[in-house]
């Protein structure tokens, strides 16, 4: 899971070296997994009042800023505060061609899947609350 977790890393990485921002790699990777963990996290707060406890408020309480703390703590322990990044980054630019691939669609797959996870479960609230 830990290597899953910086391959993820390694291919925003890669992909923020190639594009035109002025913000570090490692930021700019760091920063796209967190908003990817904080987009599951509040699809699954959503699906759990959807389905789970209607009743419940999804708001800032103890139940939703300590795991956005958790979130945020996971990403500064794993790439901001030590630079135990750069060996995967060399461990996976030693990797074939085929297998870069296949990790890229997999992390396109990722992706994919989080951000409609997110965006129906956002449907299905406004289709709850009757909003537009």
């Amino acid at each position: 899971m830990k290597r899953a977790y910086y391959y993820l890393f390694y291919k925003f990485y890669r992909f923020g070296e190639l594009s035109p921002s002025n913000l570090p790699s490692d930021f700019t990777a760091t920063f796209a997994i967190a908003v990817l963990e904080v987009l599951f996290f509040t699809a699954l707060n959503f699906y759990y009042i959807d389905f789970v406890d209607p009743a419940y408020v999804f708001g800032f309480s103890a139940k939703t800023i300590i795991p956005l703390v958790l979130i945020l703590l996971i990403n500064y322990f794993a790439f901001i505060r030590t630079d135990k990044w750069k060996v995967y980054v060399k461990e996976f630019d030693a990797t074939s061609e085929n297998e870069k691939n296949r990790g890229t669609l997999i992390v396109w797959g990722i992706v994919i899947f989080i951000i409609a996870l997110f965006a129906y479960s956002v449907h299905m609230m406004s289709v709850e609350t009757g909003i537009k």
